[in-house]
């Protein structure tokens, strides 16, 4: 689970997945989080676990980009928007995600 300075204790991180850093913004449109995680899983592995848990109360994919293959996901209460990229690297995953408060 998340917990990490500003990311919810309720955001899914993939188990095993070693923070790489976390920034917490404030400006007059809110606060922003943006939060790096790296697993020594395949792409494949971290993307079906993002597709099953982004999809779980509080959380809903809103939107999937084919192109740079970023995904837009929101809280069910309306409190926090973000987004989400994976990507691969041999054997490893970079997990990178960006909540809007």
């Amino acid at each position: 689970m998340g917990g990490a300075f500003g990311v919810p204790t309720d955001f899914p991180v993939y188990q095993g997945a070693a923070l790489i850093g976390v920034k917490e913004s404030i400006s007059s449109d809110g606060t922003s989080v943006s939060a790096s995680w790296d697993a020594d899983t395949s792409l494949e592995t971290v993307t079906a676990f993002y597709s099953d848990r982004l999809n779980q109360q509080p959380w809903a994919v809103t939107a999937k980009d084919p192109v740079d293959g970023t995904w837009k996901f929101r809280r069910t209460d309306g409190k926090m928007t973000g987004l989400i990229r994976l990507s691969g690297h041999g054997q490893r995953t970079r997990i990178d995600i960006l909540l809007n408060k």
